[in-house]
């Protein structure tokens, strides 16, 4: 069933896909942006971006990477760790394809001095070169941290020639702290927290927006309220209550979204249970 029709939306407004045309600027989620933004732009050489699970970090990277890519000067592109188990083969060769190199099949027979000749040749061109890594935290192995960090090494005349942001959950940090020298090379580190119950509605209603709706026809004030505390104000968690909350008052034929209709969804979420469990390790 399609609820987009039933509200008159010209798409859907909570799908958790990362898209640009959603992202929502909270002061947070600006300073983020603009923090990672400056240390790109100034080729500072390392930075972090961390955050608890579900709180708009890939949205932030994707914004940062769209930003990146439109401009001419950056020479730059995405990883996505999708596992802790990867060969230093096939990171190299990512960061290869990533700054041009149109054969990467002789790379590993000297992966450094191949991936830096590369990486002068775009400083000449006036090219800055910065690599994003999103799951981060999957950087289990010191051995790889260590060649990240030898990455940092490399400068030109004074400036760097490579930048790496790294985003994560906390554990990414626990990761980099096993690396004295790469902690101390650290540029520019962000956080990002849940949503305020205010941000909360704010973040509802300009999702709303984008599509073509008015959150105050869709959701009641007391329904935004049981969204911020079932999702504990994090955005992928937020998506996730009010898609399944449309699906069902648009099956129902029933507006606007009340308290009752948050309650069912939450608990067939099992996000109820989430929360009782949260309150009895807060006692």
């Amino acid at each position: 069933m399609n609820y987009e029709s039933f509200f008159q939306m010209s798409f859907e407004p909570f799908a958790n896909i990362p898209d640009t045309r959603f992202f929502f600027e909270t002061n947070q989620h600006k300073m983020a942006l603009l923090r990672l933004m400056h240390a790109a732009d100034k080729m500072r050489g390392f930075a972090l971006l961390v955050g608890d699970v579900g709180t708009g970090k890939t949205t932030v990277a994707r914004k940062l990477l769209a930003y990146l890519t439109r401009s001419p000067k950056f020479q730059t592109g995405l990883i996505v760790l999708t596992h802790e188990n990867f060969s230093d083969e096939w990171l190299f060769t990512r960061i290869g394809q990533i700054i041009g190199l149109k054969d990467t099949t002789n790379l590993m027979k000297d992966p450094m001095n191949i991936l830096t000749k590369q990486l002068i040749n775009l400083d000449r061109e006036g090219k800055k070169t910065v690599i994003l890594i999103d799951e981060a935290n999957k950087l289990s192995d010191s051995r790889i941290v260590e060649q990240i960090r030898g990455f940092l090494n490399l400068e030109l005349n004074d400036r760097r020639i490579i930048t790496f942001i790294l985003i994560g959950v906390p554990e990414l940090e626990r990761h980099i702290l096993q690396n004295e020298s790469l902690q101390q090379r650290i540029a520019a580190r962000t956080y990002l927290k849940s949503l305020s119950r205010d941000e909360t509605f704010g973040y509802i209603k300009y999702r709303l927006s984008v599509v073509g709706a008015n959150i105050s026809s869709i959701f009641t004030p007391d329904s935004v309220d049981l969204i911020h505390s079932y999702s504990n104000g994090r955005p992928r968690l937020i998506n996730t209550i009010c898609d399944n909350a449309l699906l069902e008052a648009a099956f129902l034929q029933r507006v606007p979204v009340d308290s009752m209709m948050i309650e069912e969804v939450s608990e067939s979420l099992g996000l109820k249970k989430q929360q009782f469990g949260n309150f009895k390790r807060e006692l």
